[in-house]
């Protein structure tokens, strides 16, 4: 019994003592006090921990049962800047330039990470002189140019091969062996002459060396970032409407090779939905949005996102503003209705909000001044008396008070998220202009 007893001690300690350590140096150091870690995975990010960080240094002490993947170490994660990295159960430790954190970032410790990040400069640099061949071998017109030219790309693509070669041998075993041997990128075997074949190569066999059924790579950032660039890098034109087209067909290509991995198109069509979101671009969020992302299942749709494809179809650029009505000492009005000037501007804004309070008082000084422009200024408010004590300084405004605060229609109708909030509308209630800022709307009237 004793033998047993102290066995199973044993077993307990060890498993309480199973942990890793991931350090990492911000350098030069920043005024950054703390960074928070997150497990990525199918395009979604896992809480793991946070650390403060002391004269530039941070750590984390992971348990062995936190699984293998590309982690990430958010410095600022309302910018969404942070590092990824891999970890496999091993010390990791590194260091970056915040300023610069893709080309600063070191690794001191781990051979997984030294190993992929050796491989992406190798390949990198090897693929850099292909495709400066290629180039040249577009422009020129000389036969024994042509013949020079194929020969360092041929020598170029041997050297290549064998960098992608090495590399997929030195990584096996490894979690980065998925993502080395899914990175070797198609080449022709002899330079290209016409570059409208050339692409078409390239696309046609984009995803060859990516295989879905390994959950490694096909549950990782590295396949999201693959179809971004698939979409959006391998086509663009030199107007919308040609890029459109292109990336209607690039969308349907990488549907077709995703399958039925509901997971993958989930998170595939979000972030495409994402992208056109923040472009405004309203065709392709309709041609994602009704051909794709609403015929997948509930539970892998977004119901935030939903409402901001909702709210950003009703307040695009160029859309007449979604229409509301108020009460005014018992006469009813509504937006559409206002007339005798030639731009509005929709002003949400709450007066227990400290930011308001600061920026009205200036947005009201600047924006009196301006003979030709009305204001519309929704208060999202949780009573009246603070209201009325604010608003009473602003008088040439319109003022309405919305008691339903962020539960009103109007904030679903223009998808209001944060306050304040400004819309530029035309005589006609078209949106002109969505500022991000006061800075920004009164730049685009001081030079009126």
């Amino acid at each position: 019994m004793k033998k047993i007893f102290y066995i199973v001690i044993f077993i307990t300690c060890f498993s309480l003592q199973a942990q890793f350590s991931i350090k990492g140096t911000i350098d030069p150091d920043h005024d950054y006090s703390w960074i928070l870690l997150y497990k990525m995975q199918n395009g979604d990010q896992t809480y793991i921990d946070n650390a403060d960080v002391v004269e530039g240094q941070f750590e984390f002490e992971i348990n062995d049962s936190e699984p293998s993947g590309i982690y990430r170490a958010y410095y600022q994660i309302e910018n969404s800047l942070y590092v990824e990295f891999i970890y496999n159960k091993e010390e990791v430790e590194f260091s970056f330039d915040p300023n610069n954190p893709d080309i600063s970032l070191s690794f001191s410790q781990s051979k997984e990470n030294n190993v992929y990040q050796n491989y992406y400069k190798e390949i990198r640099s090897k693929q850099q002189k292909i495709d400066s061949i290629q180039v040249l071998y577009f422009k020129s017109s000389e036969e024994n140019r042509y013949l020079e030219l194929e020969k360092q790309y041929k020598e170029f693509l041997g050297e290549l091969n064998e960098v992608q070669a090495r590399y997929e041998k030195e990584s096996m075993g490894m979690l980065a062996n998925h993502f080395i041997s899914a990175s070797a990128q198609y080449n022709a075997e002899s330079p290209q002459k016409d570059p409208n074949r050339y692409m078409d190569a390239i696309k046609e066999h984009f995803f060859d060396n990516m295989d879905l059924s390994d959950e490694e790579l096909s549950h990782s950032t590295f396949v999201s970032d693959r179809l971004h660039d698939y979409v959006f890098y391998l086509n663009q034109a030199e107007d919308q409407n040609s890029e459109n087209e292109l990336q209607k067909d690039a969308i349907e290509k990488a549907l077709q090779w995703i399958g039925d991995d509901m997971e993958l198109l989930g998170s595939f069509e979000s972030d495409l939905l994402e992208v056109f979101l923040l472009n405004e671009n309203v065709e392709m969020i309709n041609f994602v949005n009704e051909n794709h992302y609403k015929k997948l299942p509930a539970t892998y749709q977004s119901g935030e996102l939903n409402k901001r494809v909702i709210a950003t179809l009703k307040t695009a650029i160029g859309i007449t503003a979604p229409d509301f009505s108020w009460s005014e000492n018992g006469i009813t009005n509504s937006l559409h209705a206002l007339r005798g000037t030639d731009y509005y501007i929709l002003l949400f804004f709450s007066s227990n909000c400290p930011h308001c309070q600061m920026e009205i008082p200036e947005f009201y000084k600047f924006i009196i001044g301006i003979e030709n422009i009305k204001v519309v200024a929704v208060g999202l408010e949780d009573e009246k008396g603070s209201w009325e004590a604010m608003t009473g300084n602003y008088n040439e405004f319109i003022n309405i008070l919305d008691l339903d605060k962020w539960s009103s229609q109007k904030v679903k109708d223009y998808g209001v998220t944060a306050i304040p909030t400004y819309f530029v509308l035309d005589i006609d209630k078209k949106i002109l202009a969505k500022p991000l800022d006061f800075e920004e709307l009164k730049s685009m009237f001081e030079t009126r």
